[in-house]
């Protein structure tokens, strides 16, 4: 989680977050460059990481008015960010826990969030929580 100092400021700058959001209908988005898809409602998990301004980034997920630059840009802007967890580790982390969401719950899109990895994607789906 992200620790707060005195200063009410995060401590943890830099790390991998898993990002919840939920989708509450069906949508087909335009996804940038990886084109268009269908999105089932239900919660879906992103992988992510930020070397710096970690607590900037998630406030950016959770904000749905925002220039669309990363994959997921696209789903933020039209599903509820429920939370997130971070954990602290360098970026090669990131990889690592998409990895291990991929043993549990549906890739929702190929390649989506991972097009400076060899992932087969950092986005995941599940109609609830299990």
């Amino acid at each position: 989680m992200i620790q707060s100092s005195k200063s009410g400021r995060s401590t943890l700058d830099s790390g991998v977050y898993i990002a919840f959001f939920c989708l509450r209908r069906p949508q087909r988005i335009l996804v940038g460059r990886l084109g268009e898809f269908f999105f089932a409602p239900g919660l879906y998990l992103y992988v992510g990481s930020a070397q710096r301004s970690l607590s900037a980034r998630i406030d950016r997920h959770a904000r749905k008015s925002k220039p669309q630059r990363w994959h997921i840009d696209y789903l933020s802007t039209e599903a509820d960010m429920l939370g997130v967890v971070t954990i602290d580790g360098p970026r090669e982390t990131e990889c690592t826990v998409a990895k291990k969401l991929a043993e549990m719950f549906e890739l929702a899109v190929p390649g989506f969030g991972a097009s400076d990895c060899r992932c087969g994607g950092h986005l995941f789906y599940t109609p609830e929580l299990p």
